[in-house]
């Protein structure tokens, strides 16, 4: 027998034996969920991040007065206060284990969250 061939006939013990032993050393796919949770995290973590600056470009406006109108100034607050409503409940739901309801959340508030920087920065009328 040549050497490449003792060599493969090596690395597929070693690979059967690694796929004998993987589910024993991660029984339920653990190591999927807790790569999800991690995702879902770092996207609430983002997503804080990004409520935070909002409300800063909010406050900018507004307090410059260069905000589109005064119903567009209660429209950000108001949907400010919802992204961040939106927020907690992404937390809750990641505390409880709910990583899918969480994702969804946390997408909800980011997608208001850049439409109120985006209407922040819009010039007054």
């Amino acid at each position: 027998m040549d050497t490449n061939h003792k060599k493969d006939k090596k690395y597929l013990a070693v690979f059967i034996l690694a796929l004998l032993l993987f589910p024993l050393i991660f029984p339920n796919g653990s190591w999927c969920e807790e790569t999800m949770e991690q995702r879902v995290m770092n996207n609430t973590s983002h997503a804080r991040l990004a409520v935070e600056q909002a409300w800063e470009t909010y406050h900018h406006a507004a307090l410059g007065g260069t905000l589109s109108s005064p119903m567009s100034q209660t429209e950000l607050e108001m949907n400010l206060h919802l992204s961040r409503a939106l927020l907690a409940s992404a937390y809750e739901a990641e505390d409880r284990g709910d990583m899918k309801t969480a994702h969804k959340l946390i997408k909800q508030s980011m997608q208001i969250t850049d439409k109120v920087i985006v209407e922040s920065q819009e010039p007054k009328k």
